[in-house]
């Protein structure tokens, strides 16, 4: 009997392991921000730059998208 208890006890533990993982915080950045971001891509456009700030924009896509 106290195995078949200790075996349903831990059947039900099996089922409670959801685990929650909270979504980061977005930064919000000021126009004058952004304005200057884009003076110094525009100034010295490197390719690994840009690629960089693409792969950030993919980022703040899916904290938007896990904040719903």
């Amino acid at each position: 009997m106290r195995w078949l208890a200790l075996g349903a006890l831990l059947g039900l533990s099996a089922c409670s392991s959801v685990q929650y993982v909270p979504c980061p915080t977005l930064v919000t950045y000021s126009k004058a921000d952004q304005a200057a971001l884009a003076a110094e891509i525009k100034a010295s456009p490197k390719p690994e730059t840009v690629r960089w700030i693409g792969d950030y924009i993919g980022l703040r896509d899916q904290v938007r998208a896990c904040q719903k």
